[in-house]
């Protein structure tokens, strides 16, 4: 059976046997899921808002303590201690001043709703500042000076003053807002309350009345889920006329700064039972038959050391919730019967793409298979796997080629080598010849030498001056057909290399004054740049690298012209790297892969033999080191020495 085929019935059978299970089944589990979504995530908003709230008392409490620590504060304590004791300081009104402009500056820099008070010892109120604006001391006292606002009178009231603890903040409700007719009846926050005390006597009190204005901005930025309202009420037992008050309700449009002169609670509405509901995990869902919704809610301690309680409440319409399933389930058929034909065209559109591809690549095997190696897969497909497989017969293609090419280059580095145990065994025969009139010469010349001495007083000066030079000359050409016939002896491994420590910077100084002649008459100078202070000898026969460096050099002198410059390099990391970089005309492209081969040379038949790389590789490779020659990249040749340490 063809792919195409293949995909095509599968295609059908998925669509059509399993889709309509799961499209019923897949409405009603998403709709518990939903559901399950619009609690955690309701539960999560109750949990940052209430935090959220809980900071924003918690800062006006440190807002109040601040206060009281303040240095306006500190200096008026005096004057607190001056009334407690019946006496009215001399600079009284001049304090009273101080220190409500001290409290309009500081509610001009925090511009929100709240009322600064100072109590005096008895609860009394000498100073009172609401929005930027102090309260005139129009009541007068007996003790002949005058307070904002009326003597309250109570005892209890004092009595809990005085037993505040010290350097605290404490929530309570003061009876002055409900002795003025034009305050708010019922504050949905309590007051916070600092005793002062001047050397360790609680001399009055601070109060900060908090009008709950940032509150509601907070609420009015929160993300109501699925159409809620918010709803937060008080629950203190302590208090009864705020049991149950609403601080804050959506529907009713109350706010925490919203002014009503009597209060609204929670037995009064239809969330009467949510205080008797409330579970020991501190968040609950309630709903009633009479509500068409339901109520997600948590409790909150909005003071610290206090038996208060906030609930905090979603109300969320069902309607919001169930609704669109019930559309959902409407049009699920029609989007089933919809979606299975568009998923069969577009199988038979997706089988099509792919067998071509796949024939494609079916080609692509058989065309290299055949010979045709330049062949390359397209790796332009939507599908991953089939892109992969693109890719993979690339890859196998790339591998195939380049081990064609290795085994190529084996195939050349082994008729090379065949050819250099030829020219070896060849060269050590004519080397073993050559060696014997060699040394003949050098005992004629010696012998020579020894005659002249002799018969020193037969001879002119001249005449004897003469023949020794000529014999010395002799003698010294000698030996340097000696050496090589040593270099072609080594060449083909007849005479083993002595490997002895040696210094870098020295044996590169010498090869490089053995040719300073040679390059003096083709007008060529030598550029050196050798760093070797970490690693200053390396092990190798001195004798034959030198001979391998003094050849390279040879080699880029007589390739350089006139007033060229020929720059030697020299670096050591964990190798010694010697480069020799000419500025001649380089090495054709075609003859690069040859150069090593013996007898090839792009010299003229007069200038070489064609062997001398092909003994220096013969070297190099002895010392398991490696000897490289490329062009430049604008002209020239670099001949790189790299010797390994250690081997």
């Amino acid at each position: 059976m063809r792919i195409q085929t293949n995909i095509l019935l599968w295609g059908f059978f998925a669509f059509l046997l399993p889709l309509t299970s799961v499209s019923l089944v897949a409405t009603y589990y998403s709709q518990a899921r939903h559901l399950q979504d619009i609690e955690t995530n309701v539960n999560q908003n109750l949990l940052v808002l209430a935090t959220e709230i809980e900071r924003r008392l918690a800062a006006d409490r440190a807002l109040a303590m601040g206060l009281s620590h303040a240095s306006a504060i500190q200096q008026f304590l005096p004057v607190l201690d001056s009334i407690d004791r019946q006496t009215i300081p001399d600079n009284f009104k001049q304090q009273i001043e101080t220190i409500n402009l001290f409290f309009e500056g500081f509610q001009t820099i925090i511009p929100s709703s709240f009322i600064i008070r100072i109590h005096d010892s008895q609860g009394n109120t000498l100073i009172k500042v609401n929005h930027n604006k102090r309260s005139k001391p129009v009541y007068e006292s007996i003790q002949g000076f005058s307070y904002v606002e009326h003597e309250i009178n109570n005892i209890e009231f004092v009595n809990t003053l005085r037993s505040l603890p010290q350097n605290d903040v404490t929530s309570l409700v003061l009876p002055h807002n409900k002795a003025q007719p034009n305050l708010l009846q019922y504050l949905s926050l309590l007051d916070n309350v600092v005793p002062l005390y001047y050397r360790n006597k609680w001399v009055g009190a601070l109060s900060l009345t908090i009008i709950g204005d940032d509150i509601d901005k907070i609420l009015s930025h929160v993300i109501r889920p699925a159409g809620s309202k918010i709803i937060i009420a008080e629950t203190n037992p302590d208090i009864q006329e705020r049991h149950g008050l609403i601080l804050f309700d959506d529907n009713r449009k109350i706010t925490f700064s919203h002014a009503r002169a009597e209060p609204k609670y929670l037995y009064n509405s239809p969330y009467k039972n949510i205080i008797d509901n409330i579970s020991d995990t501190g968040h609950n869902v309630y709903t009633t038959d009479e509500m068409d919704s339901s109520v997600h809610y948590i409790e909150m301690t909005p003071y610290p050391n206090q038996f208060i309680n906030w609930i905090f409440a979603f109300d969320i319409p069902h309607t919001t919730i169930n609704q669109p399933y019930e559309k959902i389930r409407l049009s699920i058929w029609l989007v089933a019967a919809t979606t299975m034909l568009f998923g069969l065209v577009l199988t038979q559109i997706g089988a099509q793409r792919i067998t071509r591809t796949l024939s494609a690549l079916v080609s692509n095997f058989k065309n290299y298979a055949q010979g045709d190696h330049h062949q390359v897969a397209s790796t332009d497909h939507c599908v991953d796997e089939i892109k992969d497989l693109g890719q993979a017969f690339n890859d196998m293609t790339n591998t195939l080629n380049t081990a064609h090419k290795d085994r190529d280059t084996a195939q050349r580095m082994m008729l090379q080598s065949s050819k250099l145990a030829s020219i070896g065994q060849m060269a050590a025969g004519i080397g073993h010849e050559i060696n014997n009139p060699l040394n003949n010469i050098l005992s004629y010349a010696k012998l020579a030498l020894r005659n002249i001495e002799t018969n020193t007083a037969c001879l002119d000066s001249k005449v004897k001056q003469s023949l020794l030079s000529d014999l010395n000359s002799l003698r010294e050409e000698s030996l340097r057909a000696s050496e090589i016939v040593k270099g072609i002896m080594n060449f083909a491994r007849q005479v083993p290399p002595h490997f002895t420590d040696f210094n870098i910077e020295n044996w590169l100084n010498n090869s490089v004054d053995l040719v300073q002649q040679s390059a003096n008459n083709h007008k060529v100078t030598f550029e050196r740049h050798i760093d070797v202070a970490n690693h200053p000898y390396i092990k190798g026969d001195r004798g034959q690298l030198q001979q391998v460096l003094v050849n390279l050099l040879l080699n880029a002198i007589q390739a350089s012209d006139k007033n060229n410059k020929i720059i030697i390099v020299a670096k050591t990391t964990h190798q010694l790297e010697v480069s020799i970089i000419d500025q001649g005309s380089g090495i054709p492209e075609q003859s690069l892969e040859f150069i090593f081969d013996p007898f090839f040379s792009t010299k003229q038949k007069t200038q070489g033999t064609g062997l001398g790389l092909s003994i220096s590789l013969g070297i190099i490779q002895d010392h398991h080191g490696n000897l490289e020659i490329t062009n430049n990249d604008t002209h020239g040749v670099t001949a790189k020495v790299i010797l390994p340490f250690k081997f």
